[in-house]
């Protein structure tokens, strides 16, 4: 059960979507810089251990771990906007769940391209977020 979306990487799409990232500054953070400081710190860092759990638990595959693993990463990216990481995550999500080790680096490889677009985006953000704490 291979996905046929493995090689659309959507690196020609901006790596977060504003409105969503809008959403969540002002109804889920209510604007409050050090409350988007903690979400973005969270997100980065919980983001970099999930990849790290799925690439760790590849050889051998242990699927249950992927699938978690990548069902957290899906779910947080999406909250953030970052729609192409959090589609990428599903497609191992479900690879896993159906006990298909085939397709799952592949598909990391690109989650690790499209998290370094996230975060280099998200680290902007971080220091507009930083700054406005400061005032």
């Amino acid at each position: 059960m291979q996905s046929d979306q493995t090689t659309n990487h959507s690196s020609d799409f901006a790596p977060i979507d504003r409105s969503i990232l809008h959403i969540l500054e002002q109804d889920v953070a209510d604007n409050d810089p050090d409350i988007m400081l903690e979400f973005i710190n969270i997100y980065l860092y919980d983001s970099e251990g999930h990849i790290a759990d799925i690439a760790r638990h590849l050889d051998p595959p242990e699927f249950r771990k992927i699938e978690i693993s990548a069902h957290s990463l899906k779910s947080s990216s999406a909250t953030f906007g970052a729609t192409a990481l959090s589609a990428l995550s599903s497609q191992i999500e479900q690879l896993a769940r159906a006990r298909e080790s085939g397709g799952i680096a592949e598909i990391l490889r690109a989650i690790r391209d499209e998290f370094a677009r996230v975060a280099a985006v998200l680290i902007l953000e971080r220091e507009k977020w930083t700054e406005a704490a400061s005032k």
